[in-house]
């Protein structure tokens, strides 16, 4: 049997051997979890619930350790493993206890024409769903659609990063540890071929995070079998700081969303977009604020910006920032490895050229901010939007009716005015890109309704209403003249329509006269 080591990317050191997961084993754990799934759609919302719930205080009593073992395993800091991910946890788990059995009720359609007959939309879960989560949030973005997914009545084969397996395997130790029924969860541990693998077995939906590359991938599998897919992919997200922008927020709003997980976040700004007029003070500001911040191991408090987690996304920042020094591109701070390459030194880079290289157009995914600047707002709107990725976009000034107005031009799924990355944690608020940035929305009741096939039932209003459509056969003159009439019912004028109106009845009456004498 295979293995592969779990290792804290800090300092290199084996953390635990774990088992792999087979690609035979997969036949046999989907059609375990089909099983455990039609018995688990057969719950109530509310039963489902109180699982969540559940699932909640068992999360509770173990976020200490939860700290730990993300922190050593994923290499950030102890604080952004217990905020950035443990609370946002908490808080989805919440939403969508209090909150599932609303979104999943019933819903009335209001019939405009047809009034003696009733529609209603109905929602019932996909089934079997395939998850494929990255190393970069190993506990909350697979955990989210974990939780929407239960909610809604599904079960999962769940696979985490091979960089970070057992934070994977702890999720599932503690859904079952607060009473999760057997096989609705089961944790798959392998690379990449065991995810391809995955979508092979014909998952109900694959949602998968992770790079551009990789979500081509799974779409083109997933697209072999018509499988629906959710992709949260890249991102290059800028911050466009206005001209009356507060400096000291300004760049303090530049240092956490640019350098918070050291980079590794999808939402992190990586662009930022400074109005010429502020431009020198504002890279002074924040070269300043970021010689402050302290980067090292993750082992107790006294850190800032943690390791690199995944060791092949070093060589994206090698070819970046290599690029940008033999184009002459200026390194305000940073730009170098340190000693050992666990860490890549917080970065600014910016020059006169900076548009036109892969730093400033390409995902990094690290510490790495680059900075440009803008004449107008037309031009920073237009430069925002020349990408290929629409994930988040921030939008930082005093002027917020100013700043609303620039966010409604961007061309990404989130904007934030006067904030940063953050809103991908809420349970409130829909998450998820355009372009190259992906496909679907997580959180929220969007997110949730991911989950779900949406049916369509129409019914009469009163079985005294179940006469037969005017629209069956047989075809006659006075079907014809009827439904003629009908167009003009649809008329701006109320002359019009009235003198359409009683022709429409007549030959209606006519038309339900023929049918009984046939």
């Amino acid at each position: 049997m295979s293995t592969l080591v779990s290792k804290n990317p800090a300092t290199g050191k084996p953390i635990q051997e774990i088992a792999t997961t087979p690609v035979n084993e997969l036949p046999h754990l989907f059609a375990r979890a089909k099983v455990a799934q039609q018995k688990w759609a057969t719950v109530s919302v509310k039963n489902r619930s109180a699982i969540l719930l559940q699932i909640r205080e068992t999360l509770l009593n173990h976020v200490d350790d939860l700290t730990d073992l993300i922190s050593q395993e994923n290499g950030k800091p102890r604080f952004e493993a217990m905020f950035n991910e443990l609370f946002p946890s908490v808080d989805l788990l919440t939403f969508y206890a209090k909150n599932s059995e609303r979104i999943l009720r019933d819903k009335k359609i209001p019939m405009t024409l047809l009034k003696h007959r009733a529609s209603y939309i109905n929602y019932w879960p996909v089934g079997v769903v395939a998850i494929i989560s990255p190393w970069n949030y190993p506990f909350l973005l697979p955990f989210g659609e974990i939780i929407m997914a239960l909610a809604a009545g599904n079960a999962i084969i769940f696979k985490p990063s091979e960089a970070t397996p057992l934070i994977g395997l702890k999720i599932q130790d503690l859904c079952y540890k607060a009473g999760l029924p057997k096989d609705l969860l089961i944790t798959v541990v392998g690379d990449g071929a065991l995810g391809a693998a995955m979508v092979q077995e014909k998952p109900a939906k694959v949602f998968f995070t992770g790079s551009v590359a990789t979500g081509k991938k799974i779409m083109s599998a997933a697209a072999q079998h018509l499988i629906p897919v959710n992709l949260e992919l890249g991102g290059k997200d800028a911050m466009i700081v206005l001209p009356d922008a507060d400096l000291d927020y300004a760049t303090s709003a530049a240092l956490w969303g640019g350098f918070s997980n050291s980079g590794q976040v999808c939402a992190s700004v990586e662009r930022i977009l400074v109005h010429e007029s502020i431009a020198p003070q504002f890279i002074e500001t924040l070269k300043g604020k970021l010689a402050q911040l302290r980067q090292g191991p993750s082992t107790g408090f006294d850190n800032d910006l943690g390791a690199i987690t995944f060791e092949k996304q070093k060589l994206v920042y090698q070819g970046q920032i290599s690029q940008a020094k033999n184009q002459g591109a200026k390194f305000i701070a940073g730009g170098e490895f340190s000693e050992c390459r666990t860490f890549l030194k917080p970065t600014i880079v910016s020059g006169s050229n900076i548009e036109e290289l892969d730093i400033y157009n390409e995902e990094t995914f690290g510490p790495v901010v680059a900075v440009s600047t803008y004449k107008t707002i037309n031009e920073a709107v237009e430069k925002t939007n020349k990408s290929q990725y629409g994930l988040l976009a921030s939008v930082i000034g005093n002027d917020l009716a100013l700043a609303e107005s620039v966010a409604r031009q961007l061309e990404v799924g989130t904007v934030t005015i006067n904030e940063v990355v953050y809103t991908a944690g809420l349970a409130e608020t829909p998450w998820g890109g355009i372009k190259n940035s992906g496909i679907g929305r997580t959180h929220s009741e969007a997110g949730l309704l991911e989950f779900v096939h949406v049916r369509h039932i129409h019914k009469p209003r009163a079985k005294i209403f179940s006469f037969k459509s005017l629209w069956w056969f047989p075809y006659t003159p006075f079907q014809y003249a009827a439904f003629r009439k009908l167009f003009d019912l649809y008329r701006r004028s109320w002359i019009d329509k009235l003198r359409a109106f009683p022709h429409f009845l007549w030959n209606v009456v006519q038309q339900i006269k023929t049918e009984k004498r046939l």
